[in-house]
């Protein structure tokens, strides 16, 4: 039997593909002479072995005893001296204060019988922004300046474990190693406590996080799901029976099972954080709840990552079940049918209404709806969204709203000030007002609720807009189009009929993902697709990545989630100084949630460490781009990141056009990766397009004055919608950093934008 540890080492795919070899080998039969399972001379653990993968590599493995099976722990795949050492000093044992297992590095040196762990040596590495580097490195262009990076400006930090700590504590009651305690006891830098955090055991590591952050440790043993045990067996039975668990987290348990262990090689490798679950949102993925239940979270706390396990989760617990799983974009939604299927592709992916999980954008869901609806169904529906039954296709789009408003109010001329006139603010107005209230007509419009609206109207403003909107409609109507916010609308009007019928709706339970960026429209056709009642709509969000449309209030639609809500803290994609730099991003702002209540980024923390954020100020286009190349080719030359792994980030498409062209088109680049076949391409794309997405190394580009906030979209709004454009400007800029994984680079020309 077979279990994987997650491993930090990476491995390119000839690698892999010898590993997975290797341990199906394994699956089938231990004893087989080429595989060369050899125990260790002189390890810290008896039961450490190392395989043969091929010439240059071998496997490190810990075999486990048991009556009926020998099981290995496979920890990972080194150069042939690498895993002898590694295997030589590396332990596998229970940690009977938090209850879990663990891998633990050793050194050769006298370990003291009165301090549990003591053999542990940590390995802390310091890390720095490159100016302070002692090897500076190539000059990074004629005219840019490397600048020190906003976590140099934070306030200077303090150590407060001390104050409620001590060493014997920190052992005895928390499950830290003696020498974790006392580094982390002694720590001068949060980068070092950070760093100490990040090279822990897994657990050990969450722990200390949370202690670091004046947490109590009750409440923390608590929501991780940890508890001292008490072993009743001998510790490899113990060992055997906590990782064949699959709520072990840290571990995969594969079995003699070929097909699963592959998924989970391949899962492990490329996309770890997605597959393993932090015991806390384990208890998401499995919670039933009698309503709506909202899990919000800072980007990369894994509620994606929640949804995705939800899916299976209750595909597994009824197979008869119709779950839904939606996003605001229909790329965001492949994104997570490429997920659910690596995480399980035994799971059914179908057709909206069919048994297994339906994964749509929601304007897909919308369009479907609207399709195959009968004539009479949608006469009633349009005539209640629009007023105008007569129409017979309502399925439509519009490709250029903006446009259309403009043609709108050159036809109704309103006598209206211009910032009222405003294609955006109109826009804002028709989807979250008019569409939202069903107003049909100019006395609805009236009377119409405006709560959240920042710009007051009076009754003359309202029915001089009427004008406007009446019109937008009538021009649309004639060409037999609708727009995707009155798509929605149609097709959560026919639910709606179809449930007032007692007819049968197309799901038993709906997941939604980036659930801050829908509006109006979509959460009448959400609160309509499912039946009220138990886990019917279960709403992933973060307020302060809403980069689209307005603020909305889901108690508006049917949809109460007072009493059901909780947010996850900790950060598992973003290192913790590029999430320092991103919630610098937001520091200065006011961000309301779904219920009016206000959100802080207080509690965000990050489970792995890294280096502090590179800002780069340049005098042109042409120097950014200069600055980013030479950092590309650091990453692949020296550290030989795959280029597919690196995403460049520009907040307009016309930005996004040059700096393609410069990159393809660059000296520095040339060498080493071949921009214009296509073939390792830089991903460079707007920070619109990179939300959902992550990347190793990321850069953001042109982050300028002008180009954040977005002048050209500021001139002639109201001050209001202004405000709230600068607040979705800000938590772009916020999506943007939080991409990297492991390395931030920002760069901009000129004056830096207000959020740097």
């Amino acid at each position: 039997m077979v279990i994987l540890a997650s491993r930090k080492n990476k491995l390119d795919g000839s690698v892999e593909r010898a590993v997975f070899k290797f341990l199906h080998k394994l699956q089938l039969d231990d004893t087989v002479p080429g595989l060369h399972i050899e125990p260790m001379v002189k390890a810290r653990d008896r039961r450490a072995r190392t395989g043969r993968v091929n010439d240059q590599w071998r496997a490190v493995l810990f075999k486990l005893e048991s009556k009926q099976d020998s099981h290995y722990v496979y920890i990972g795949t080194f150069p042939h001296d690498e895993a002898i050492r590694i295997a030589r000093t590396h332990e596998l044992k229970m940690n009977t204060v938090l209850g879990v297992p663990e891998v633990q590095q050793y050194h050769d040196r006298p370990q003291s019988k009165n301090a549990p762990g003591a053999g542990v040596t940590w390995q802390v590495s310091q890390t720095s922004s490159p100016q302070e580097s002692e090897n500076q490195g190539p000059d990074i262009a004629a005219h840019s300046t490397l600048l020190p990076g906003k976590l140099a400006e934070l306030p200077e930090w303090t150590n407060q474990l001390p104050e409620s700590w001590v060493i014997g504590d920190l052992v005895s009651r928390a499950g830290l190693d003696h020498d974790l305690a006392r580094k982390a006891l002694e720590a001068n830098t949060e980068s070092e406590l950070n760093s100490l955090i990040n090279d822990a055991p897994e657990a050990q590591g969450l722990v200390l996080l949370e202690l670091a952050n004046g947490r109590d440790l009750d409440e923390v043993m608590r929501e991780l799901g940890l508890a001292a045990m008490h072993i009743d067996v001998n510790e490899d039975e113990q060992l055997i029976r906590t990782l064949t668990s699959s709520s072990t987290p840290g571990f995969v348990f594969v079995g003699d099972n070929p097909q699963e262990l592959k998924d989970a090689i391949e899962s492990m490798n490329i996309d770890r954080w997605r597959v393993f679950l932090h015991p806390e949102q384990r208890t998401y993925v499995e919670k039933s709840t009698s309503g709506p239940f909202r899990l919000s979270g800072g980007a990369g706390t894994g509620k994606t990552v929640v949804l995705i396990h939800r899916a299976r989760h209750l595909t597994h617990e009824n197979s008869r079940t119709r779950v839904v799983l939606t996003t605001f974009t229909r790329e965001l939604a492949a994104a997570l049918q490429q997920q659910l299927r690596k995480l399980d592709k035994s799971v059914p992916q179908v057709e909206l209404g069919q048994t297994g999980v339906s994964v749509l954008g929601i304007d897909q869901i919308a369009a479907q709806m609207v399709s195959d609806a009968s004539p009479a169904e949608l006469r009633v529906a349009v005539t209640a969204v629009l007023g105008a039954g007569e129409n017979s296709l309502a399925g439509g789009r519009i490709s250029d709203t903006r446009e259309q408003f403009e043609g709108a109010v050159d036809l109704a001329c309103p006598d209206l000030p211009e910032e009222l006139l405003h294609p955006s603010f109109l826009n804002q107005e028709y989807i979250s007002v008019v569409l939202a209230n069903g107003v049909v007509d100019e006395a609805g419009y009236s009377i119409a609720s405006r709560r959240g609206r920042g710009t007051a109207l009076n009754q003359s403003s309202r029915k001089e807009l009427w004008k406007v909107f009446a019109q937008f409609r009538k021009a649309n109507l004639l060409e037999n189009k609708a727009t995707y916010p009155e798509v929605a609308a149609i097709a959560a009007k026919i639910l709606q009929e179809r449930a007032a019928r007692g007819e049968k709706l197309p799901a038993d339970r709906v997941l939604v993902d980036e659930a801050q960026d829908l509006h109006a429209s979509h959460w009448a056709l959400l609160r309509a697709l499912v039946k009220p009642g138990t886990d019917d709509l279960f709403i992933a969000e973060d307020s302060h990545q809403r980069i689209y449309g307005e603020k909305v209030t889901l108690s508006r639609f049917g949809i109460n989630i007072v009493g059901r809500s909780r947010r996850l803290r900790l950060n598992y994609r973003t290192t913790a100084e590029n999430l320092a730099f991103a919630v610098g991003v937001l520091s200065g702002a006011e961000y309301d949630d779904m219920e009016d209540a206000s959100e802080d980024t207080s509690e965000y923390r990050s489970v792995r460490s890294g280096p502090k954020p590179t800002l780069v100020q340049a005098e042109s286009i042409a120097d950014e781009v200069h600055a980013a190349a030479i950092h590309i080719r650091r990453w692949i030359d020296e550290e030989n990141v795959d280029p597919k792994a690196i995403g460049v980030m520009v907040r307009s498409n016309k930005v996004r056009k040059v700096v393609s062209r410069e990159l393809r088109e660059s000296d520095v680049l040339n060498s080493c990766i071949d921009m214009s076949s296509g073939r390792g391409a830089i991903d460079v794309l707007t920070m619109h397009n990179a939300k959902g997405m992550e990347f190793e190394r990321a850069i953001v580009m042109g982050v300028g004055s002008e180009e954040l906030p977005a002048a050209w979209m500021l001139g002639g709004m109201p001050e209001n919608e202004q405000r709230d454009l600068r607040l979705r400007e800000r938590s772009l800029f916020y999506v943007a950093a939080t991409r990297a994984r492991d390395e931030l680079v920002v760069t901009w020309s000129g004056e830096a934008s207000e959020y740097v």
